[in-house]
């Protein structure tokens, strides 16, 4: 199995994809890119709400919108800061 080292975070001020300090085994490189996602996703949704990231409750107050439409643009909202890579470690 290939093996990666994951990058993931958030763009911006925030400082962009960080090195996870783990090598990873997948099956292939597309899992281990749907990983490195899942962990950015997982970052910007421990700061949604804070820091000018807006959560599902602030996108409805302020754009007047219901739930599966602040849903929806919370989501065009994360993939836009959303960093992440993987590299693949060569044994040697």
């Amino acid at each position: 199995m290939p093996k990666y080292k994951v990058f993931s975070g958030l763009g911006g001020g925030f400082g962009g994809a960080r090195d996870n300090e783990e090598i990873y085994e997948f099956d292939n490189e597309n899992e281990a890119i749907d990983y490195a996602y899942e962990l950015a996703k997982e970052e910007y949704e421990s700061y949604a709400g804070l820091h000018g990231l807006r959560d599902i409750k602030d996108i409805m107050d302020e754009d007047g919108v219901d739930e599966e439409e602040a849903e929806e643009i919370f989501c065009e909202e994360r993939e836009n800061w959303l960093d992440y890579y993987v590299e693949e470690v060569k044994e040697e």
